[in-house]
This record gives C-alpha cells, sequence and structure tokens, in this order.
C-alpha cells in the first residue's frame, strides 16, 4: 500500500464515529457518568475516614485530594452530560482523565510513600483495567487507541522515573510489605495494559459491524428505516432542548417504476445506489440520510434556518439532475430527477408524525405539479 493509500486509510479511520455509533457512544459515556459517580463516591469514604484518625499521615491526605479532584470531575462530566449532547471530545477527555488519575495515584505513591509502592500496587492499578474496558462504552475506535496508548506510556513512564531516580534494592526503602521490584512483573504489567486496549479496540470494532448491520439498508449503505425512526425522536427532544432548528426533507426518484420496468431490477437498483451516494456525498457528515423505503429516501439537516433546508434541498435536486447515470451491462446512460418535500422544525410540528406528514404532503404536491422540484412551507 502506497503513502496515499495509508493516508487514505488513516483519514478513513481519524474521521470517528457515524451518528449511529456517536448515538451509542453517547448513551455509554452517559452510563459511564453515573457509575464514575457512584464508584467515586465510595471510594470518597475511605480517605475520609483516614484522614479523620490519622491527620498526620501525608498519603491519607493525598489520597483524599486525589480522590477529591475525581469527585470533581466525575460531577462535572455527570452535569454536562444532562444539559449538552454528547461529542466525541467528552469522549477522549473523559476516558483519559480516568487513567490519568489513576497514574496520579500512583505517581503520589513514589513521593509521600515509597517507589515500590507505586509499581507493586495491586488494587490502584487495577483500576486501569476498568477506565480501559470502559472506553468501548464510547463505541470510538481512536479513544481506544490513542487513550489505549497513552495509559500504557503514562505507566512505562513511571516505572522508568522509579528505576533512574531511585536506589530500587537499597536497604532503606525495602519492606515484605511493599514487596520487591522485578522487571519480569512490570513488563508483564504492561503488555496486560496493552492487551486489556486491544480487547477494548476489538469489542469496538465488532459492535460497529452489528451495528452497522443492524441500521443500514444493505443495498445502498444509508441508513434504514428502522434506525431512523428511534434516532429521529431522539433528534426531536435533542432540538427541543437546546432550542435548535433542523429540516427534514423526503426525497422521491421520478418515474423509477419506469426505470425498473423498462431496464429491469438490477439496473434501477444500481441507479437507486448512486441515488444514495449523491445525495450522502452532498451533505455534511453530521446530517443523516435514510432509504426510507423503495425509491424514497430521507434527509434531516441539522441547524437549518429559515428558508436554508428549502435551498439544500433544491441544490440536491440540481445536482441529482445533472448526474449522467451509466449503469453496467446498459448500453446508454439514464437521466434521473428527483422531488422533494421539505418540513422544518418547530414550524411545522414538534412531534415525529407531524413532521413526517408534512413533508410527505409536498412531496405529494410537487409530484402532482410536475416532479422534478421542491416544495417547502
Amino acid at each position: 500500500m502506497g503513502r496515499r493509500g495509508w493516508t487514505k486509510v488513516w483519514n478513513e479511520f481519524w474521521r470517528g464515529p457515524d451518528a449511529a455509533l456517536l448515538v451509542a457512544g453517547g448513551e455509554g459515556e452517559r452510563q459511564a457518568a453515573r457509575v464514575r459517580l457512584v464508584v467515586v463516591a465510595l471510594l470518597l469514604i475511605t480517605p475520609i475516614y483516614k484522614v479523620i484518625y490519622y491527620p498526620d499521615n501525608p498519603v491519607f491526605v493525598w489520597g483524599l485530594v486525589i480522590t477529591s479532584v475525581a469527585m470533581v470531575f466525575a460531577a462535572a462530566i455527570f452535569i454536562y452530560l444532562l444539559y449538552r449532547p454528547y461529542r466525541a471530545w467528552v469522549g477522549f477527555l473523559s476516558s483519559t482523565l480516568d487513567t490519568t488519575l489513576v497514574s496520579s495515584a500512583l505517581w503520589l505513591f513514589v513521593f509521600v510513600g515509597s517507589p515500590l509502592i507505586a509499581v507493586n500496587s495491586k488494587v490502584t492499578f487495577d483500576i486501569y483495567f476498568l477506565a480501559i474496558v470502559a472506553m468501548s462504552l464510547r463505541h470510538d475506535r481512536r479513544i481506544c487507541l490513542v487513550v489505549g496508548v497513552l495509559t500504557a506510556l503514562e505507566y512505562v513512564a513511571l516505572v522508568e522515573f522509579v528505576i533512574h531516580a531511585y536506589d530500587i534494592n537499597a536497604p532503606e526503602i525495602q519492606n515484605p510489605s511493599t514487596g520487591t521490584f522485578s522487571g519480569v512483573d512490570q513488563f508483564t504489567r504492561v503488555v496486560f495494559l496493552c492487551a486489556a486496549g486491544v480487547i477494548s479496540y476489538s469489542i469496538v470494532a465488532r459492535s460497529e459491524r452489528l451495528l452497522y448491520r443492524s441500521v443500514r439498508d444493505p443495498m445502498t449503505g444509508l441508513f434504514n428505516r428502522g434506525y431512523f425512526d428511534t434516532l429521529f425522536d431522539f433528534e426531536i427532544e435533542r432540538a427541543r432542548r437546546y432550542g435548535r432548528r433542523f429540516s427534514l426533507v423526503i426525497v422521491d426518484a421520478d418515474h423509477f417504476k419506469r426505470i425498473n420496468d423498462t431496464h429491469g431490477h438490477p439496473t434501477g437498483d444500481a441507479v437507486l445506489r448512486a441515488l444514495a451516494r449523491a445525495l450522502r456525498y452532498a451533505v455534511r457528515q453530521s446530517d443523516v440520510v435514510v432509504r426510507y423505503g423503495g425509491e424514497e429516501f430521507v434527509l434531516l439537516l441539522h441547524e437549518t434556518g429559515e428558508g436554508s433546508g428549502q435551498d439544500k434541498a433544491e441544490a440536491l435536486r440540481q445536482t441529482v439532475g445533472k448526474l449522467i447515470l451509466k449503469p453496467p451491462g446498459l448500453g446508454h446512460s439514464i437521466k434521473l430527477t428527483i422531488s422533494a418535500g421539505v418540513a422544518n422544525y418547530p414550524d411545522d410540528g414538534h412531534t415525529a408524525r407531524a413532521l413526517l406528514t408534512a413533508a410527505d404532503q409536498r412531496l405529494l404536491r410537487a409530484k402532482q405539479s410536475g416532479r422534478n422540484r421542491v416544495v417547502a412551507s
């Protein structure tokens, strides 16, 4: 694979999850936020108890400080997700802070306890695995890869610092309760961290394939109607909560039955795939394109101001009208036009049924008026 090929693979990977995975990642992030809040609240009990009874011990004092910081972070993420939609950067931030707080606790052991406590800790080190496995809840392979590598590097940096900054065989730091330093054990720990990251990545990759099959139309690769019915209610609720606007566009391929009857279903399928590609590439990545049924498609266009939904639909109509379709096995090209009906939230309704009905009625008017046109409010 040449440089261009690797660049394409990297760009495809870094483009991030699509709308379906982003919704799933948001649900996973909210679940992680709830669990994090409860777990950190329970973890606060121990350092508070220790500080009350052993106020002069710096390990317990600093342990309380780190746990309190974790509690503030947990509460902030939880509250943010109550009022704001999930974005991929939230997953990156929360996953990174989860693992970094574990690393911070281990570094604390180095300076206020013993370097051997830091590299031989069992309870604190094992929290890494909870954080790494939780990364898969975000349904984003980028998070699993980047934060997984960062976690391993953080621990490697800790071990390297201990090796070079301390005489790990010095009698004054030896203690039966802390154990001795073992290079083999540290190497094994790093391998386990990397393995956990790979498992988390594999879980997300597998989930992507399963989710793709369940929410995608197998012929066009667009979202299917079942997924859209679920997503649409979520989009309406989000728009209502944050005072946002969007447009719903129902698109129908004109005289498609004539294409099927004249040229056969394989040619009709090729035309639908070409139309699906044209619609997908003509809108933003954040917009949603759905094969709603037969030759009918639905577009959900986010953040559309007054009239902009109609303008985008008109631009789509003109783009499709310029396509020269040459299905395999056909000796000549096919011209295709579309008709579209546009409804806007909240002007044309506040429910999925109201918006779909408004857009469908306008699509019918477009077809009755001669097709190859867009009708809006």
